[in-house]
């Protein structure tokens, strides 16, 4: 196990208690408008779905099958861009990820047969998973440490908003066009997968642990505006890192099985609702048109959550505000599922998404970001975003077969509420609390013995959050 030294003049611990500067804001943007497409190309199957069904006759299986092709790429590109992203940099694995789901779109949208469309979607899920695995912890690494937890739940909240966006977006051009000018639109990724490669610096933890220190100091006096050429370097770590079997070492175990329970639930939730509301809303006599503009406004609460959770997680901390959100959430879904009224059922829906969707789920990726060493942090999250693609695997299919048995639609409901749940139970019994501490000293916190060789830092910064 490699060490680091720790004094104040660190170049880590410069980086961290560095004021957020333009640099900083010009690169975390760049990042967001990859991720927000990343959001709404997932999202564009519960907009496209009518029009498919009606285009290739399929059925309400087969509906689900579309998707679940999506949540099966996006499972695969999670699991492995995370292990490719620790041992190869975060850059130009990032902007690969954008370019194979922008590029893959315009598969979709000329797409002449129904398998030829799944094919499409499988293929756009390894990149758009993938981009998940890269994007945050490249944000956890060069953002100073008091801004970690809000930007990346701001992160997540623009990842969120692409659903009500991919409403709009089919409210104003479905009718008219189809649905497959929707996958058009969802190309434009390659453009920002351009703007990636070419402007993005490379992450500055990552260049240390490689020994890489001349372009590791010069990017930081880049973010930082000033000279770091007094900054001790940390050690290089020897290791290849990108090890799936440290994330259940030691301490790690109990920690890594509960996120991933929770992120198997959250994924559930939140891709099993982005399927299939508008469909199930229509079935409730709402027209389509109405159905997509109440989908949008049931998930944009999802956004206002994520911006909530920014505030939460720096105040009352990552514990705190997971379980009882994912409670909450629970609870309203039994709530929803029994209410009348359009109005009812919006407002309902809305509340749900917000404490589910919005302050958990945003929290759980914050803190999923943090909880690993730098050699295997993307890896930690590529793993943790796969077993969320689970769930969004297999409650579309499992909504889909259930919706074909003509049950009531409350049967939906309860399915969200169970799930929340669930996610509620693992949030309780083990999350470790990481609010107002650098990810070094996360580490060095969950280092023991027979998990040693997992951290890459063991110093202490003097200063917290």
């Amino acid at each position: 196990m490699a060490g680091t030294t720790g004094t104040d003049g660190h170049l880590l611990h410069r980086l961290d208690h560095s004021p957020f500067t333009p640099r900083h804001a010009r690169i975390y943007l760049t990042a967001l408008a990859g991720h927000f497409f990343d959001g709404f190309t997932i999202n564009l199957t519960g907009f496209a779905l009518p029009g498919v069904i009606a285009t290739f006759a399929i059925t309400s299986g087969e509906a689900g099958a579309l998707s679940s092709a999506l949540f099966a790429g996006m499972l695969v590109g999670a699991a492995a861009a995370g292990i490719v992203s620790d041992r190869f940099g975060r850059r130009y694995p990032l902007a690969a990820s954008i370019l194979v789901f922008g590029g893959f779109s315009l598969l979709a949208a000329a797409a002449w047969s129904y398998p030829v469309l799944v094919t499409a979607r499988a293929l756009q899920g390894v990149g758009l998973g993938a981009e998940i695995a890269i994007v945050l912890p490249y944000i956890a690494e060069f953002v100073p440490s008091r801004q970690r937890g809000p930007l990346i739940t701001l992160a997540t909240a623009a990842w969120l908003i692409g659903l009500p966006v991919a409403s709009g977006v089919a409210i104003a051009i479905v009718p008219s066009l189809g649905w497959r000018a929707l996958f058009y639109v969802g190309a434009l990724p390659v453009l920002i997968a351009l703007l990636v490669a070419l402007t993005l610096p490379e992450s500055v933890r990552y260049l240390a642990r490689k020994g890489r220190h001349r372009k590791a100091t010069g990017i930081v006096e880049q973010l930082t505006g000033r000279p770091a050429a007094g900054a001790t370097m940390p050690a290089a770590h020897g290791g290849a890192g990108g090890s799936v079997r440290d994330l259940v070492r030691g301490r790690y175990r109990r920690y890594t099985i509960a996120v991933w329970v929770m992120e198997v639930c959250a994924g559930a939730f939140l891709y099993g609702l982005s399927t299939w509301l508008p469909t199930v809303l229509k079935s409730r006599g709402i027209g389509l048109l109405s159905s997509f503009g109440y989908t949008g406004i049931i998930t944009a609460s999802g956004v206002a959550g994520a911006v909530v959770a920014g505030q939460l997680v720096n105040r009352v901390g990552r514990r705190v505000a997971l379980a009882p959100a994912f409670l909450a959430s629970g609870l309203l879904c039994l709530l929803w599922g029994g209410v009348s009224g359009t109005a009812a059922v919006v407002v309902t829906g809305a509340l749900a998404t917000f404490f589910g969707s919005g302050i958990a789920g945003s929290t759980l990726f914050v803190y999923a970001s943090e909880l690993y060493p730098t050699a295997n942090r993307a890896t930690g999250l590529g793993w943790a975003a796969a077993w969320q693609k689970v769930g969004g695997l297999l409650m579309p299919v499992t909504v889909g077969f259930v919706l074909s048995w003509h049950l009531s639609s409350y049967v939906f409901f309860v399915f969200f509420a169970v799930i929340s749940v669930i996610a509620a139970v693992a949030g309780t019994i083990a999350t470790l609390e990481t609010r107002g501490k650098t990810v070094e000293q996360i580490a060095a916190e969950l280092s023991t013995p027979d998990s040693g060789h997992l951290v890459t830092a063991t110093v202490e910064s003097r200063t917290n959050d």
